[in-house]
């Protein structure tokens, strides 16, 4: 029998979607066919998803986009990255 997760604030948007659509991360495991030791190692953020074909198969198997599931990289003080504006985007033309 599997273990239903609950849901927390420090949550990935993997296992809140997981909540969301009742499943837990062993059944993510075996529909996307990412290890579900994977799966835990980027939930306890022990590890960062880098693997950009997992994360496609994750999404799929989730109904959404890589980018749905992706979240922001922390930045050495511990917070996310904040997002670039348009200014910071736009290269200068020269």
């Amino acid at each position: 029998m599997a273990r239903r997760m609950k849901v927390s604030d420090n949550m990935t948007k993997i296992d809140t979607m997981c909540i969301e659509q009742g499943i837990s991360r062993t059944e993510l495991a075996e529909r996307s066919g990412v290890p579900r030791r994977t799966l835990e190692n980027w939930s306890m953020r022990t590890r960062l998803p880098r693997d950009v074909y997992q994360l496609y198969k994750v999404a799929q198997a989730l109904g959404c986009s890589i980018e749905d599931i992706m979240e922001p990289e922390p930045q050495e003080d511990g917070q996310p990255e904040a997002p670039a504006t348009e200014a910071q985007q736009e290269s200068p033309e020269g």
